[in-house]
Formats: C-alpha cells, structure tokens, sequence
C-alpha cells in the first residue's frame, strides 16, 4: 500500500512535519500583515495585495541559487560528499549575493513603474503598494540569504532547525506588526510602510539561529569566488527560474487582470490568497521534501527507491491539502470576517475560497511531483509543464471568462488550470521518472 507505515513513510512525515510547520510560519507572516492592515480600509488591503505578487515575482531570481543549493546538498549527502557541497553551495551563494544586490537596487528605483504597470491602480491603493514595496525590496539581500540557509538545512533533513529558526522571526512579526501600524509604546503610525519594515526585522533575527544550527550540522557554506560549480548551478536553476519566473509572471497578469476590476475584488483576492496559502505553503514543505529525499537516493544510484519515495511523498501531501482545501472552502465565509473589512469583501474572499479550496488536491500532485523531479536532477519537465498550463489554461482562459462572468472567470481558470498540471506530472512521473533522473555531484 502506498501510504502503509513504513519506515519509509516515517522518514518522509519526519522531514515533512516540521516543513509544514515551517511553511504555516511562512503563511502566518503574510496573513498577520493582512489582518493588521484590513484595519486600514480596503485600498490598503488592495495595495498590500498587488506588491506581495510582485514581490512573488522577485522572489523567483533567488531560485536560481536555492534550487542548485538544495540539490548539491542532499546529493552531496547522499555521496558522501559533504565538503565538496558545501563548496558548491558557498560559491552559488556568493554569485547570488552579488546578483540580487543589483537587482534590488534597480526593483527600489523602479518601485512606481511597476506598480503602474502590474496593476493600473492609482490614489491611495497606489501609494500603500509603492510603500510596502520599496521597504521590502529594501531588505532583499536578508530574504535571499535566509532563503539559502534554509535551503541547506531542509536538504540535510533535520527541519526541525528550519521550523525553530522561521518561529523565531514570526514571532517577532506579530509583536511588531501593531506596534510599527498603528504606533504603540512610543512609535509613530506608519501603516503598511511599518507592515513591511516589522516583516524585513523579523526575517534578519532568523539569521543567527540559522547560522547556529549550519554550525552544528557542519554544512556552513564555504564562501568563495570561483566558477567551478557554475555549469551545474546554471543547468539545475536556470529551468527552475525560468518556470517560476513564467509562472509569476503569468500570476502577474492574473492579478493584473482582477485588480482592474476594483479595489473591492482585489481585496477580496488578497483576503482569501492569505487564507488559502495555509494550505497551498504545507505544499512547499512536502515539495521540499520530495527533493530532499529523491536527491538524497538520486545521490546514491538508487532510482528505483527515489521514484518510489517521491510518489509516495505526493500521495500524502496532496491528500492532506485536498483535505484542507476542502474544509477551508466550505467555511470560507466564517474563516474570513476577521480579515473583511465590509460585506462585500467577505462574500467575494468567501467565493475565492470555495474555488481554490476544492482545487488543492490537483494543486497538490502538481506541487509535490514538481520537487521530486527537482530533487532527481531535473528541472526542465516541471518548468514546460508548469509555464505552458499556466499561460494556455489559466491567464488565456482569465482574459476570455473576465468578460463574461467577472472576477468568477478568473477563479473558474485557475480551478482548471491546477488540475491539468497535476495529471499531466503524475503521468509524466509515473511513465519516464527512470529517464530523467540524473546525478548532478
């Protein structure tokens, strides 16, 4: 039986628990903005909804080094070549530090531009989404650098160190949060501009405890400049940051496409994206884990065992978020009014939740599949499969159904679009997982 108790099936709840955990946290940073900031009316929670795309969108050029982090440590692990991955890892690492410190500098200067152009918003929504953007393009360099560490310590699998380092850093966001809002003990209110700095604060103590637990696993990075790592690092992240890079993009117009239809809808959007992503982020974990694990016996030849392991880690990640989703989108109407700042708000974030709720299984299998063919070595089939879906079934299929059911028809696409990218993985992993899989260190 797949999902027999098994010490295989132990190994993968032991790494994926805590990285469910982990991605809760990660969820909980977002929807405690949300509902701190809902206090501030809607053109704030639009605002607030419009630059977390684009930051999703930027967040996509770190893949290029967390992608090629995670599989040169856990095949290094796997082969026993712990020094050489740390090596590896340390030069990716730098290459990136350099590369996203330029390109924060230029996101910072063109803050306005692309909030123009993402969205089209103007007045009071446009000046919350330039706020909390600009601050958080600000501390890009921590977000990436905690998102490397991160990295090494999921593909070790001792993620109960990723879980204790990212509660740390949440904590902190929900002490500071109403303080830099709304201005308590001393501080002045500074609204969502102190949403973004509390969330920058809170990633930067994550750094220490990361770094401790590097330490105690002895995988801290080997910082160096050199190009010997730079031809795997290109061939595992460049088809990771291509896809992401489609797919944000792609998420991109599809929010530019909802927030054209009012700062109600997109509200209303943000509300029910910030609820859903407590069981969309658990999908992340068990991706993670299925690289993780899959690279780890990639790494030691065994493919038979690492297809077996990753469909396995598939089954039960997107059982228990099609168990979630379907919770979730049958009380989406209570789940949401303490984010809703008026009646139609919480009916629309209501509907969003009933559709993507009931497409979590399909988003599931897509998810879980996608990190088991990165861990084997290859990132290629989830990008074309991911980016095609996306574009053909979901921002084609948005800019038709708009015009005829209103915000409904981009819901009703991403509905569709979630399940043909799970079959299509599913098979693709099931028929040619023996063909694809390689060993990359």
């Amino acid at each position: 039986m797949l999902l027999k108790l098994d010490n295989e099936l132990k190994q993968v709840l032991r790494t994926s628990i805590p990285l469910v955990v982990v991605e809760l946290v990660s969820s909980l940073y977002s929807l405690t903005d949300t509902y701190f900031v809902s206090g501030l009316g809607q053109e704030a929670l639009a605002g607030l909804g419009i630059s977390s795309y684009i930051l999703m969108l930027f967040q996509v050029f770190n893949t290029l080094f967390t992608i090629p982090s995670i599989v040169f440590t856990s095949q290094g692990i796997g082969s026993g070549n712990k020094d050489q991955a740390k090596s590896a890892v340390g030069e990716v690492y730098l290459r990136g530090l350099l590369f996203i410190g330029v390109l924060s500098i230029i996101w910072y200067i063109m803050a306005d531009d692309i909030v123009k152009i993402q969205s089209g918003v103007k007045g009071l929504t446009f000046q919350y989404a330039v706020s909390y953007l600009k601050v958080r393009v600000g501390g890009f360099i921590v977000l990436y650098t905690t998102m490397v560490l991160d990295s090494i310590i999921v593909a070790s699998g001792y993620t109960m160190y990723s879980l204790i380092a990212n509660s740390l850093g949440l904590i902190l966001n929900i002490i500071l949060d109403p303080i830099m809002i709304y201005g308590y003990i001393g501080f002045p209110p500074m609204g969502v501009t102190g949403a973004a700095i509390a969330t920058v604060i809170s990633n930067t103590i994550t750094l220490p405890a990361q770094l401790f637990y590097l330490s105690k696993l002895h995988l801290i990075p080997r910082i160096m400049l050199g190009f010997n790592y730079v031809r795997g690092e290109i061939d595992l992240g460049l088809p990771a940051f291509v896809e992401r890079f489609l797919f944000a993009l792609g998420n991109n117009i599809y929010a530019g496409i909802i927030s054209r239809l009012g700062d109600a809808v997109m509200a209303a959007h943000n509300v029910g994206l910030r609820i859903e992503s407590l069981i969309y982020m658990p999908g992340f974990a068990f991706s993670m884990t299925a690289s993780a694990l899959v690279g780890r016996y990639v790494g030691q030849g065994e493919l038979s065992r690492a297809k077996e392991i990753g469909w396995r880690t598939a089954i039960l990640g997107s059982l228990l978020m099609g168990l979630l989703g379907v919770a979730i989108g049958s009380t989406g109407y209570y789940l949401v009014k303490p984010f809703a700042p008026s009646d139609e708000i919480r009916y629309l974030s209501s509907v969003y939740l009933a559709f993507a709720g009931f497409s979590e299984l399909g988003l599931g299998i897509a998810m879980v599949i996608s990190g088991a063919f990165r861990g084997a070595g290859n990132t290629w089939v989830p990008m074309v499969t991911n980016v095609v879906s996306l574009i053909c079934v979901r921002v084609l299929l948005s800019i038709i159904l708009v015009n005829y059911l209103g915000v409904i028809g981009p819901w009703s696409a991403m509905f569709i679009d979630v399940y043909v990218r799970g079959v299509v993985l599913a098979i693709l992993y099931k028929l040619l997982f023996d063909k694809l899989a390689r060993k990359v260190i």
